[in-house]
């Protein structure tokens, strides 16, 4: 499995080169990260629409990574979603679930339990 484009929605300029490498490494095509939910929004519209999305929660802008997914989700369907957070508390899960996101990842992740879980939504 190499050549899927993958899409990273993260405010944190490190992470976010960090997910960049790891899965340019790992045979993946990556667009150019996004920053807010409104950026995402805003592309997603405009260009071929990638394979798979990885999202943070906590974005910058007004829209944060759940609120944003649920609008992807609406638009989107069938595009398969991970998010990539630092947060786990019971009520951010509990936000998420609805949304059923084709996984959840908590920082910090081993790289290959992040590659195992895209492997696994890119399969469905």
């Amino acid at each position: 499995m190499t050549g899927e484009t993958i899409l990273v929605v993260e405010d944190e300029g490190l992470i976010a080169l960090h997910l960049t490498e790891l899965l340019e490494k790992a045979g993946f095509v990556v667009k150019e990260p996004a920053y807010s939910g409104e950026m995402v929004l805003r592309d997603l519209g405009k260009s071929p629409l990638p394979d798979l999305i990885l999202m943070d929660i906590a974005l910058a802008g007004k829209l944060d990574g759940i609120e944003t997914a649920r609008q992807i989700r609406q638009q989107f369907p069938a595009l398969p979603l991970i998010f990539v957070t630092a947060y786990s508390p019971e009520r951010t899960l509990e936000r998420l679930q609805d949304l059923e996101p084709d996984g959840i990842i908590v920082k910090p992740f081993e790289d290959t339990d992040l590659l195992s879980l895209m492997k696994k939504a890119l399969r469905r």
